[in-house]
């Protein structure tokens, strides 16, 4: 869902040449992206049940403000990395471009060529290869990489397939201990009382009862 959305906002806006496109960083339950052209901005983002943030208009100042109490601050870190914070003050007024409990004061990064649909794709590849192949210290190895890369652009879901993934090629390599620890990245979202919503249930219950799997396997 996360890159679907990404995608989505991202061909919206392709014939901006100039745009910089961001995407979210590091918030594994929700999803979007911003778009930056000039002093131009357009930002979409869901929350974890699909609630919806829409946004656009002119920064001035590294702020945007929207005349009826709304205000974003625009915090920019070189050219791949910007944050946005809403001030307490104007948490009300910037509410009304949501739906029920979705934000979009959070961080956003240029995607990495790997994290791309066609650089997942590729690594993707890649793995399956060396794992068919019974490589799997290698392919323990691509999906490591994969994770350090992407880990932080990607859902919660795809994180634990990724985990999972990584799991099972320590525990064929015969290294449980590896395994054991690749399995304690998602711990968070393995606890009873994590509510994965439901957008998000299907893929969470599959990954959810292979992590269990996995780590028996792996004791």
């Amino acid at each position: 869902m996360k890159k679907t959305l990404f995608a989505t906002l991202v061909c919206a806006l392709a014939a901006a040449a100039t745009a910089q496109d961001y995407a979210l960083y590091d918030s594994p339950t929700e999803s979007g992206g911003i778009s930056i052209t000039g002093k131009r901005f357009s930002l979409n983002t869901a929350s974890q049940r699909g609630n919806i943030c829409d946004l656009d208009g002119t920064i001035k100042n590294n702020q945007y403000r929207d005349g009826k109490g709304c205000v974003v601050r625009f915090h920019f870190s070189g050219k791949n990395l910007v944050e946005l914070e809403v001030p307490e003050s104007a948490r009300e007024a910037c509410s009304e471009y949501c739906g029920m409990n979705a934000r979009f004061d959070s961080a956003y990064a240029v995607l990495p060529a790997a994290c791309t649909e066609q650089g997942e794709k590729a690594t993707e590849k890649r793995f399956q290869t060396a794992y068919r192949a019974k490589q799997y210290r290698q392919a323990a190895q691509i999906k490591q990489q994969y994770i350090a890369s992407c880990g932080k652009f990607i859902s919660f879901t795809d994180r634990m397939h990724a985990a999972n993934d990584l799991a099972v090629s320590h525990k064929n390599a015969g290294d449980k201990a590896a395994c054991r620890r690749a399995l304690a990245t998602i711990k968070t979202w393995l606890d009873p009382e994590f509510d994965p919503g439901y957008i998000y249930e299907q893929d969470y219950q599959r990954e959810a009862k292979a992590a269990a799997y996995n780590l028996k396997l792996c004791r």
